[in-house]
């Protein structure tokens, strides 16, 4: 019976990969980005100048990721490094005023669908699908903790343990 259950499982996660896989086409054939650039360049606006380091952290990529993500989006002038410090060793990187433009035209990072259905659930609800995810991501052996502005993006979702 564990084993049913755990390939229920693992293809439901495969049915998020895949539909995610369809949206990341879409923004790369629409809009000539990735999914995981456009995260990063959305983080960045956000964020402010940031280092590096601490995108890939928010992000969850390795560091040669980012800074290949940085280097193609600074390509484009849609990011720049900028140095915040007399040691040339700190670099944040910063948006651009043509990575706003873009931000303000491109789509949200996942499917506008899934973000109105995620709208019309109550507050309790999409916090159980985050404490369940919580738990996917624990029991797939992810070791990080997740940042509390990304499991509780909106004012109002109360985390699981506190239900």
């Amino acid at each position: 019976m564990e084993e049913n259950i755990s390939m229920q499982i693992m293809m439901r996660i495969r049915q998020i990969i895949q539909e995610m896989a369809k949206h990341s086409k879409h923004l790369q054939e629409n809009y000539k980005i990735t999914l995981p650039q456009l995260i990063c360049l959305k983080e960045v606006a956000s964020h402010g100048p940031i280092a590096i380091g601490a995108l890939t952290t928010i992000v969850f990529l390795n560091n040669s990721t980012v800074t290949g993500i940085i280097d193609r989006l600074e390509s484009r002038k849609l990011v720049q490094r900028v140095r915040i410090s007399q040691d040339r060793r700190q670099v944040h990187v910063e948006i651009t005023k043509n990575g706003l433009q873009f931000i303000k035209k491109a789509p949200a990072p996942i499917h506008h669908r899934f973000i109105k259905k995620l709208e019309d659930m109550k507050t309790e609800e999409v916090s159980m699908i985050l404490w369940g995810l919580e738990i996917l991501v624990d029991m797939l052996g992810q070791d990080k903790q997740l940042p509390t502005h990304i499991l509780y993006p909106q004012d109002g979702v109360t985390p699981p343990s506190e239900i």
